[in-house]
C-alpha cells in the first residue's frame, strides 16, 4: 500500500528544494514519518480575516504547512459568521486532501439555508485554501494537480463602472485611456443598469460607448456589461446598435431570473453574449445553459464554491460546448485560483476579467508577490499552491 512518502519518492517529487520554487513556504519539506500511514496530514486550526474589499482564510496542519483562501467580500461579517460558526468545527481534524468530501459536507449540511449566494461564497474560501495546501505539500502548482495546462497567459480585460452617471463621459473616457496607458487590449464598459433598474429612460448606454470608443486606439476592443439591466426586447434593440457601433462582445444583458430573455438575445444578436456570473452552483449553470444559451459562461470562482465546483462547471460547458471566461473581481487569491482553473480547462473562454487594482491597497500590501499582468495578459503563478504569499506580519497589523 502507498502512503504519501511513497507517493512523492515515486514521483520524484520528495527531495526538491527551493531553487526550483524560490518562494515555497517550507523549501525542505517532506511530510514526517509520524503523519504517515492511517492518520496523515490533518486540519489543527481554521482563522479568518476582514480586510477593506477582501475576506482571507487561513487553513492550519500538524504539517506546518498553512494554505490560503478567498471568499466574496460581500458582506464580509456574515460570511465570517458562516465559515467560524459551522463550517470551522466540520473542516478541524480532517485530512486537507479530501476536498471533494469537505465540499459536499458543507455544503449539503447546509443546503437548506440556499444554495446560493452567501453557502457558496464561504466554501470557496476553504476549498481555495485545500488546494493551496496540497499544492505546497506536493510542491506543484495548483494548474499541475487539476490535470495540467493548456496554456499559462491569458488576454485580460479591465473594466469601469459609471455609477449611474455620476461619472461623467468625460470622466469614463480618461478612465479607458487610463487602463490602456497599463496594457489592456480589452476593456469592459460597466452601466451599472442593475435588474431594480429595468429599461432605463433615459438610457445612457449608447453615448457613453459612442464617447469612449471614439477615445480608445482602434486596436483595443470595448464592450458593455448592462449588469442584466434590460428585458429582452431593450437588450435586443441596444445590442444591435452596439453591433453596428463596432461592438465584438455583450456580457449579462438580461436578469438571471429570466434565461428565456438571455436565450431570445443570443437568437437575435450576431456577437457572443456572455452571462453567469450569479450562478453560483452546476446546477445553476445546468440551468442557464440548457435554457438561456449563452455563448460564454462567467463562473467566479469566490463565488462558486471554489475550484472544486469550478472545475464541474467547467466541464460542463465542455459538455455542452461554450466557452469560459471567469467572472473575476478580486486581483489575488481569487485571480490566482482563476488562473489555474483556466490553465487546466480546454475551454477557456476569450479573455478572463481583472478588477481595477488601485482600488485595493490594502490587500495588495499583504502579499509579498502579485500575479503578474504583462503586456495585456494575466500569467499563470507558477510556485507550489496558489502561488501568492502572504506576509503575516502586514496582514494582522490592518486586519480585523
Amino acid at each position: 500500500m502507498y502512503n504519501r512518502r511513497n507517493f512523492l519518492t515515486t514521483l520524484g517529487l520528495a527531495g526538491l528544494s527551493g531553487a526550483a520554487f524560490p518562494h515555497t513556504v517550507k523549501d525542505t519539506f517532506t511530510i514526517p514519518d509520524e503523519l504517515n500511514g492511517k492518520s496523515g496530514v490533518k486540519i489543527t486550526d481554521l482563522k479568518t480575516y476582514i480586510l477593506p474589499r477582501a475576506i482571507l482564510v487561513k487553513i492550519e496542519t500538524n504539517a506546518g504547512v498553512t494554505g490560503w483562501g478567498e471568499s466574496s467580500p460581500n458582506n464580509t461579517h456574515l460570511i465570517r459568521t458562516f465559515i467560524e460558526t459551522d463550517m470551522k468545527e466540520r473542516v478541524i481534524g480532517r485530512d486537507p486532501f479530501d476536498v471533494e468530501p469537505i465540499w459536499d459536507e458543507l455544503f449539503w449540511y447546509n443546503h437548506d439555508l440556499g444554495p446560493a449566494g452567501a453557502l457558496p461564497y464561504a466554501i470557496a474560501g476553504i476549498d481555495l485554501a485545500l488546494w493551496d495546501i496540497k499544492g505546497k505539500i506536493l510542491k506543484q502548482p495548483v494548474y499541475n494537480l487539476l490535470g495540467g495546462s493548456y496554456q499559462k497567459e491569458f488576454l485580460t480585460y479591465g473594466g469601469f463602472g459609471i455609477y449611474g452617471g455620476t461619472v461623467s463621459i468625460e470622466e469614463a473616457k480618461e478612465k479607458a485611456l487610463n487602463l490602456v496607458e497599463k496594457g489592456f487590449k480589452v476593456i469592459k464598459l460597466r452601466m451599472q443598469i442593475r435588474e431594480y433598474n429595468l429599461n432605463p429612460i433615459p438610457d445612457y448606454t449608447l453615448k457613453y460607448y459612442a464617447a469612449v470608443r471614439e477615445a480608445l486606439p482602434d486596436d483595443v476592443e470595448l464592450f458593455v456589461d448592462p449588469n442584466e439591466g434590460y428585458t429582452a426586447s431593450r437588450a435586443i434593440q441596444i445590442g444591435k446598435e452596439l453591433q453596428e457601433m463596432g461592438m465584438k462582445y455583450f456580457e449579462s444583458p438580461c436578469p438571471l431570473e429570466n434565461h428565456k430573455d438571455t436565450a431570445a438575445v443570443v437568437e437575435e444578436l450576431d456577437i457572443p453574449v456572455l452571462a453567469g456570473e450569479k450562478c453560483y452552483t452546476r446546477w445553476q449553470f445546468r440551468d442557464l445553459i440548457l435554457q438561456g444559451n449563452p455563448d460564454v459562461i462567467q463562473p467566479d470562482l469566490i463565488k462558486s464554491g471554489g475550484i472544486t465546483e469550478v472545475k464541474k462547471i467547467a466541464a460542463l460547458g465542455q459538455t455542452f460546448f461554450k466557452t469560459m471566461a471567469p467572472h473575476n473581481t478580486k486581483p489575488t487569491l481569487g485571480t490566482a485560483a482563476a488562473l489555474h482553473l483556466m490553465a487546466s480547462s480546454s475551454n477557456f473562454g476569450p479573455f478572463i476579467e481583472f478588477i481595477e487594482t488601485e482600488l485595493y491597497g490594502p490587500v495588495l500590501s499583504v502579499f509579498d508577490n502579485q500575479v503578474e499582468f504583462r503586456d495585456g495578459k494575466l500569467i499563470v503563478p507558477e510556485d507550489p499552491g496558489l502561488g501568492l504569499h502572504v506576509n503575516e506580519k502586514k496582514l494582522l497589523s490592518i486586519a480585523e
